[in-house]
């Protein structure tokens, strides 16, 4: 393999050069070292170790005319351990592949096949130990403990089996780079120029790292079929006086089973599961610390189309002829720690791809499905300095910690010599099919169910950035631009009674603190979490992806569907002698449960739950700058839903907020205190359940039948619950500057539902609410104080109605408004403005009896004093 370089890599010219081949001769590798530059290899201390195993390797057709039992295990361990007193170290631990069971790679030429005419028992492990270690008291250290490529089984072109199978294939791999130095080297680089010195510690998955592959399996009875990928990473580099100590925690792409095709004739149990633990710490006395933990992709199971499906007899990439159960969970726990007392500290832990379960395939079912995706991560950068002056000239910003936050051009730099990209994650996804209409579901669904289906797709993430510098600017980014969705749904089609889940929780926590120093321009302490992030519940495959067409769900029985999706988005930020900047989230960070896409029909008793809840805390403190701080959110329950049920239909859409902004200036400096908020919820927002081509339909919702006559959407009973709620607290205090708390432009928007479209056969329910409570305040005693809060709410917008029986609509909005200011020596001015209305605009025709109400309650108050 080569070992490339690093792009943190100060001591990259090793790495990139140190191209050492596996099987290589004395001489070879002794080629190879003495490419290494100067300032490593004069009186130096190197150790490369290199290890290449499998257990079954290159294997070409097996035929087996009874049963089978397959069984291999292969355990590689690869150390390298350097030690210096008076010159530079380097250890290089490699492994350039693990596997229990590697196939033939090239399927042009030679492929690995399978063929057991009776019950067969394939079991395959590879366990690796990679540990580089580099120390020094006077000069460089640097450390490479890599693997290249791991898997229980891999580069299996078919498995056929005529019983049945029992197939596990695990990779569980452990990953540790140390390096230390007490006084770094002073040394130039291959082109002259003054060198970054000290210690490097890399721990590295560089490609790809499987529990199980396979490009077809087939079983004519019942299989079970696991495929499990475990990798924990540990990069530690310590330096006493040095330029920088470098710390990286790096992983490729992680799998747990990655499967083409499967057909199996009985019951199948398919289970891929990935873990992965990452941490990188860096430490330095006098110098920079950066620890670096970045992970490509992790997935529990992936199944894409089958180029073999004709082979196979079917057209599915997954087929089973009886009852299944399926799952893909992915668990992620990545943590960066960056220290020094004089210097730079840098902490980023990211990804970019977390997923459970991924169908990139058709899915077929005979029996019963039970499918379950869930990824779960947990990613946290903590960047501790106390000066930001050591002794590397390249000033990367005093202390600046990034958890799963997009970065781009000045903030990426320090961190990567590319950008990083934006965190992805889902439990669950189903292609589209080619089904083409909702009405008439002809064509191949996506994921087929013959009989009764429960589908469950959870992504539950948490991140965590903290920075702190006693001099220096502190810096903090939690999830910006990062997207999380439970469950995304292509086409499904189930044949008996359907239970649909998709559930995404973020939380997203950033702290930023210093001291600052005013006299030199001031350091500044910046937290901002969860910007431009969005949280998904359930959601259809969005345009482009797959097909422009909407996301069709065809249950032949009853139905339940529930779509949660939770956001906790925190900022707190705090200088003495700078400005104190807090953002938690903004308009565009966007919470919903049930998201656009989705067109579900029910041929029994339909239910829909669908929620979004999302809470808030901004805090921004400085004594002697401008404090600042700012929280927006936009929760929708349900967005565009097409809902047609033969019987009784109940849907409800939440949508709530809880949001906290404070912004505090208690210094003698003229510096301003900012509280900004920019918030809005609706329960439901566009739903058409069935039609009505003789009113006129609402904006921005088109019917599925344009032109005809209507068409009812619930054959029995409807019932339908739309709820918004936002609390907002806003409190902005400056001693010697102004102080503003509110909304600037935007009001806050609060609608129980809006642009409903039903045609119901028989009584109908529907019930809008719109609550809001706001407390908004603005103090100052030297300057002016202005304090303002607007509220737009309505319980019911936009109503087309018809209903065969008796109808019942109640509107209901409450909200409680007050906005104070307060100034001793300035102005004091407070406007608070509510717009609110219980039942606004829509046609309705109700056959039965009809009781139709709207309560409105109000209470807003503004004070405003002011002594001067």
């Amino acid at each position: 393999m080569a070992i490339q370089n690093s792009s943190e890599s100060f001591l990259g010219d090793v790495l990139d050069i140190a191209k050492i081949q596996t099987g290589s001769t004395a001489e070879q590798i002794q080629k190879t070292v003495a490419l290494i530059p100067n300032t490593l290899k004069e009186d130096a201390a190197l150790a490369v170790d290199i290890v290449d195993a499998a257990g079954l390797n290159d294997l070409g057709k097996i035929s087996v005319d009874a049963d089978a039992t397959i069984t291999s295990n292969s355990s590689a361990k690869s150390t390298a351990d350097a030690t210096n007193v008076s010159a530079n170290s380097s250890g290089l631990a490699i492994v350039d592949g693990n596997f229990g069971l590697n196939g033939a790679n090239d399927l042009g030429t030679k492929s690995t096949e399978i063929d057991v005419k009776s019950d067969a028992g394939l079991n395959a492990t590879a366990s690796t130990t990679v540990k580089a270690s580099a120390s020094t008291s006077k000069g460089d250290a640097v450390s490479l403990a890599s693997i290249q490529d791991s898997a229980g089984i891999a580069n299996i072109k078919d498995l056929d089996v005529g019983g049945e199978l029992s197939a596990i294939g695990k990779a569980a791999n452990i990953i540790t780079a140390s390096a230390e130095t007490v006084v770094n080297a002073s040394t130039v680089d291959l082109n002259g120029l003054p060198a970054e010195n000290g210690a490097q510690a890399t721990a590295e998955l560089f490609g790809t790292q499987q529990g199980f592959n396979a490009q077809s399996v087939d079983s004519s009875s019942n299989a079970s079929i696991q495929g499990i990928s475990s990798l924990t990473n540990s990069a530690t580099a310590s330096v006493t006086t040095g330029d920088l100590a470098l710390a990286e925690g790096l992983a490729g792409t992680l799998i747990g089973a990655n499967l083409d095709g499967i057909d199996v004739g009985g019951i199948a149990n398919v289970t891929g599961q990935t873990t992965f633990g990452n941490t990188s710490k860096a430490t330095n006395v006098e110098g920079d610390a950066k620890a670096i933990s970045r992970l490509g992709s992790a997935d529990g199971l992936i199944s894409k189309t089958d180029s073999l499906a004709p082979d196979l007899g079917t057209t599915a990439a997954f087929e089973v002829s009886s009852d299944a159960t399926i799952k893909g969970l992915t668990s992620v726990t990545a943590g960066a720690t960056a220290e020094t007392t004089k210097g730079d500290a840098v902490a980023s832990s990211s990804a970019t791809n977390i997923n459970g379960a991924d169908f990139k395939g058709t899915l077929d079912i005979g029996g019963i499905g039970s499918i379950a995706g869930a990824s779960s991560f947990n990613l946290s950068a903590s960047a501790n300095s106390v000066t930001g002056d050591g002794p590397n000239t390249n000033h990367m910003g005093g202390a600046q910690a990034f958890a799963g936050e997009k970065l781009l051009s000045a903030d990426a730099s320090n961190v990567s010599a590319t950008n990083i990209n934006a965190l992805s994650s889902f439990g669950l996804k189903g292609i589209n099919g080619s089904v083409t209409s909702a009405v008439n579901d002809t064509g191949t669904f996506g994921i087929d169910i013959a009989s009764d289906a429960t589908l469950t797709g959870t992504a539950i993430g948490s991140l965590n950035a903290d920075a702190a510098s006693t001099a220096d600017d502190a810096t903090a980014k939690a999830g910006g631009f990062a997207s999380l969705t439970g469950a995304i749904i292509g086409d499904l089609h189930v044949g008996g009674i359907a239970g649909l889940t998709g559930g995404a929780q973020l939380t997203s926590s950033s702290t930023a603190k210093n001291v600052g120093d005013n006299l030199n321009g001031g350091h500044d302490a910046l937290a901002a979490s969860g910007l431009n992030a969005t949280v998904t519940g359930l959601s259809g495959l969005p345009d482009g992806t797959a097909s422009a067409l909407q996301s069709f769900i065809d249950v032949a029985s009853d139905a339940t569907v529930t779509a949660q999706a939770f956001g906790t988005l925190n900022a707190i930020a705090s200088s003495t002698g700078g400005d104190a900047t807090a953002k938690a989230g903004n308009s565009s960070s966007v919470v919903t449960g049930l998201a656009s896409g989705l067109d579900l029909d029910v041929g029994g008793v339909g239910t829909v739950s669908a929620l979004a809840q999302g809470s808030e805390k901004a805090s921004a403190t400085s004594v002697d700058g401008i404090a600042d701080a700012d929280a927006g959110m936009t929760l929708v329950g349900a967005k565009n839903l097409n809902f047609d049920s033969n019987s009784d239909g109940t849907l409800t859409g939440i949508a709530k907020l809880v949001a906290t902004v404070d912004a505090a200036n208690i210094g003698s400096a003229d510096n301003d205190a900012l509280a900004n908020g920019a918030f809005s919820a609706i329960g439901f927002s566009g739903l058409l359940i069935g039609d009505l081509a003789s009113i006129n339909t609402a904006a921005g919702v088109s019917p599925s039948v344009t032109g005809h006559a209507d068409v009812v959407g619930i054959g029995g009973i409807s019932t339908i619950k739309g709820q918004a709620q936002i609390a907002g607290t806003l409190n902005a205090e400056s001693v010697s500057g102004d102080a503003f708390a509110g909304v600037n432009d935007i009001a806050s928007m609060i609608t129980g539902m809006s642009n409903v479209i039903l045609n119901g056969a028989s009584d109908g329910t529907l019930l809008g609410t719109a609550s809001g409570a706001f407390n908004t305040n603005a103090i100052a005693t030297g300057r002016d104080a202005s304090a303002f809060s607007s509220q737009v709410l309505k319980g019911i917008d936009q109503l087309d109605l018809q209903l065969g029986g008796n109808g019942g609509i109640n509107a209901i909005v409450n909200d409680t408004n007050f906005v104070g200011a307060q100034s001793v020596s300035g102005n004091a001015t407070a406007v608070a403005s509510v717009n609110a209305i219980g039942l606004d605009g829509g046609d309705m025709h109700i056959a039965g009896n009809a009781s139709i109400m709207s309560t409105v309650g109000v209470d807003s108050k503004s004070e405003s004093h002011t002594i001067a």
